[in-house]
């Protein structure tokens, strides 16, 4: 089976075409001397040292490829050639017994297609929008395990607290807002990472994305696609130990359940243990994922998926690390970065995704689709937490101790149809569509949280149970609940004036509901929220014009919004929503034959009706709206491969967020906490591919974070809490053969101590130096 990506460059001739390739093996090794044909022509030659071929003046026409060689089972696999054009392929081919199978293409932007922000598959080119994406086989390269891993691979996205929430152009997303396979609703409860053992590829998308998802994370949101189920059979497994006592297990397969190749599936696992670096944190996670593909007919398929997730720590997030109040970033780092708040700690976790994907052809040019999925999270947690700043005079600090659990189910129904229809010359791209999805958060034994005794951030905890005789009470409940209900209904155009000048138009309306209800141990009423129902209208607007084939050249309008979670009087509500305005311009390149992409965003993003503490005497805990936040920034990057063994990526980000709008003077201009101005990131790989090192392929990467504050800076404010910047280097290297391959990956080589996100007083600790050796091996 051949994945063949093409990739367009400046016409030649009127006339005649230029087919160029590769062959690789599956350990991803150049073949030569294997035979290349069209059949039914005279056009044959051979691939060489390099597994490269080449024909010159083809005929536009529809051809069948021919690939055959000593102790490989010859091929075939139908094409179609244009006029006037370039096309660059790349095949592997099997060994022995087995058939060609498909191969990864690193992020073509020419050919690479997300539905991320259409239900179209649409060529990321063709968006007028930033989105970027980390592959498979970067994720491999990485040996990354959770998502955040995979973050540092794109322009701009930093951590942001310790709950796995990430800035996206300047604002938070968190972890749980994200989607998988372009569906809404996450599995994970509140600090939670998903995991990438069932994930083929992460898409970024920078920006707001409201007007397909509704209520939505406005700096930018995230994608997962899953692993797809295939027809040929293949087994693919590995086995990593590590640094802080990590063993890691991971396996999955693939193939047809019956002869005629209509019902086929993917199942798969994964096992980490350890791999913490704090003291006294115990850590194991356990995957269980799935998928089934049912070929009905020609023109409908349905696909099953289903991800299952088990937690065992001794808590759900990697614990913070308390500061002292000096203002010097040289004693930011003091307290040792191995620092636990507790030994009585623990998490238990159990977390649930299953999607259902119906699709059915409706004629020629309209199809109808079917997104339903379920998620559930059901977790126990008993944790302590450090608060406050460190004691000068005896180097303590107080904590608090909290239980609860959880119980989050979630339901989404997505209903839509895509078509295209013509007006004359112009081609509209139509996608109509509404969704609903229910959610619940319940605390069915409600919250409690306690004082707990102060400790020596040097010696740590001595106490083996926490006992709360005695006991300041902070907050006590006996029952918890949160419904939220979201319904949208969308109508979305691309449109395709010219070949040239496309516009991508949207509208969606959007209706939101919640309730919260909360009842105090003794039984007294402490929130009874009235229901609070908020409509928005999302509209969107973009034009891409592509002067030729390998740039694009954008411009996009966009609106988002958020509504806010604390709306009840006790807090000053109810408040209108977060609301958002984007303005971004934009170049995508696509060069040397779709090998080489660079990419440009400047944009300005503003957000109204952004809420901050506003206490009273009668309210603590009032909140008031605060006016405008304004961000304006660059994105720039590049990925490709220059040469056919050497793959580089290099991203950079310039980010300024700020309050414009205030009703306290003194607050215009203040700058938000763990926002960067600048950051970078930057990895490659190269494979030996000559005689004596080949099999051998070795790489490596950095990551830039620039200062961040701890907390909001206002303008007057001289002395603010500032983590410093870092820059962390990663490398490794490994040796392929066939189908086993062994590598080493060296993780933060200079044990670089730093921040990977802070709040007020406390901060989240970077990994330290680490290493993970790997066995792997694939079967087809």
């Amino acid at each position: 089976m051949l994945l063949l990506c093409f990739f367009c460059a400046a016409a030649i001739s009127a006339q005649k075409s230029v087919l160029k390739g590769a062959i690789q093996d599956t350990a991803q090794q150049p073949i030569s001397g294997i035979i290349i044909q069209l059949q039914g022509t005279r056009l044959q030659t051979l691939t060489d040292q390099s597994g490269n071929f080449s024909f010159t003046q083809i005929p536009a026409g529809n051809y069948t490829i021919v690939a055959s060689g000593i102790g490989y089972v010859a091929s075939k696999q139908n094409i179609s050639i244009g006029e006037g054009q370039t096309y660059q392929i790349y095949l592997r081919l099997d060994v022995l017994h087995r058939t060609l199978t498909e191969v990864t293409v690193l992020s073509r932007i020419g050919k690479e297609k997300v539905n991320a922000l259409t239900r179209n598959n649409t060529a990321l080119r063709d968006l007028p929008q930033g989105v970027q994406s980390v592959d498979r086989n970067v994720l491999n390269d990485q040996q990354a395990f959770s998502f955040d891993e995979a973050l540092k691979n794109v322009a701009g996205l930093t951590a942001t607290d310790f709950y796995g929430g990430f800035s996206s152009r300047g604002f938070t997303t968190s972890a749980s807002a994200i989607t998988t396979n372009g569906i809404v609703g996450s599995p994970y409860p509140e600090g939670q990472l998903a995991l990438l053992g069932n994930i083929e590829k992460v898409e970024v998308i920078h920006g707001p994305s409201a007007s397909l998802n509704g209520p939505g994370a406005l700096g930018g949101n995230i994608n997962l696609v899953t692993k797809q189920p295939k027809k040929y059979t293949a087994i693919n497994s590995s086995v990593s130990g590590g640094s802080f006592n990590l063993f890691r297990v991971q396996a999955d397969v693939t193939g047809s359940l019956t002869k005629n190749k209509k019902l086929y599936f993917l199942a798969g696992t994964g096992l980490q243990n350890g791999g913490k670096f704090t003291r006294d944190y115990n850590y194991r996670s356990f995957q269980l994922y799935g998928s089934v593909k049912w070929e009905i007919a020609k023109s409908a398929s349905w696909q099953v998926n289903f991800n299952y997730i088990n937690d065992d720590a001794s808590n759900n997030y990697q614990p913070r690390v308390p500061i002292y109040n000096t203002r010097n970033t040289d004693s930011m780092f003091l307290v040792p970065y191995t620092f636990s708040p507790g030994k009585d700690s623990y998490y238990k976790g159990n977390n649930i995704q299953i999607q259902s994907l119906f699709d059915q052809s409706l004629g020629k040019n309209w199809k109808m689709g079917l997104l339903l999925a379920y998620n559930e999270g059901r977790a126990e947690r008993a944790q302590y937490t450090a608060s406050g700043f460190v004691s000068l005079a005896d180097n303590t600090v107080i904590r608090s101790y909290s239980w609860q659990k959880i119980y989050s189910p979630k339901t989404t129904v997505n209903l839509y149809a895509t078509g295209k229809v013509k007006t004359g010359a112009v081609i509209h791209n139509l996608t109509i569509g509404g969704d609903l999805m229910d959610s619940y958060s319940n605390y069915p034994d409600g919250l409690l949280q306690y004082a707990a005794k102060k400790i020596n951030v040097y010696s740590g905890a001595d106490d083996p149970h926490y006992d709360s005789t005695g006991m300041t009470m902070y907050y006590n409940t006996r029952i918890e609940r949160f419904k939220y209900n979201t319904l949208g209904a969308y109508i979305m155009d691309h449109v395709e004036i010219t070949p040239k000048l496309k516009v991508l138009a949207s509208l969606r309306l959007n209706n939101y509901h919640r309730t919260y209800f909360a009842i105090r141990q003794d039984g007294t009423l402490q929130n009874d929220e009235k229901p609070l129902d908020t409509k928005n209208l999302s509209p969107r607007f973009g034009i891409v014009y592509q002067p030729v084939r390998t740039v694009s050249v954008y411009a996009d309008y966009n609106e988002g919004f958020i509504p806010h979670s604390g709306n009840y009087a006790e807090y000053g509500g109810p408040f209108e929503p977060e609301t958002s305005k984007q303005y971004e311009v934009g170049f995508k390149g696509d060069f040397f034959q779709g090998n080489f992409q660079p990419f440009l965003s400047i944009y300005q993003l503003t957000k109204w009706n952004v809420l901050q503490a506003s206490p009273t005497p009668t309210q603590p805990n009032r909140q008031e709206a605060i006016g405008a936040v304004r961000s304006r920034g660059v994105e720039m990057g590049i990925k490709g491969s220059l040469l056919s063994n050497l793959y580089v990526t290099l991203n950079y980000n310039y980010n300024m967020t700020m309050i414009t709008e205030a009703k306290k003077p003194e607050d215009i201009g203040q700058r938000f906490a763990n926002t960067p101005t600048s950051s970078a990131n930057g990895w490659f790989k190269y494979s030996f591919n000559n005689t004596i090192f080949k099999g051998l392929f070795a790489g490596g990467g950095f990551q830039y974070v620039g200062s961040r504050f701890f907390s909001n800076v206002k303008t007057n404010n001289l002395t603010p809490l500032v983590m410093p910047e870092y820059t962390v280097f990663d490398a490794f290297l490994g040796y392929r053969i066939r189908q086993y391959a062994l590598q080493v990956n060296a993780n933060n080589l200079a044990d670089k101590r730093y921040a990977a996100s802070g709040i007020s007083n406390s901060y989240t600790p970077g990994m330290p130096r680490n290493i993970i050796v790997t066995f792997s091996c694939s079967f087809r």
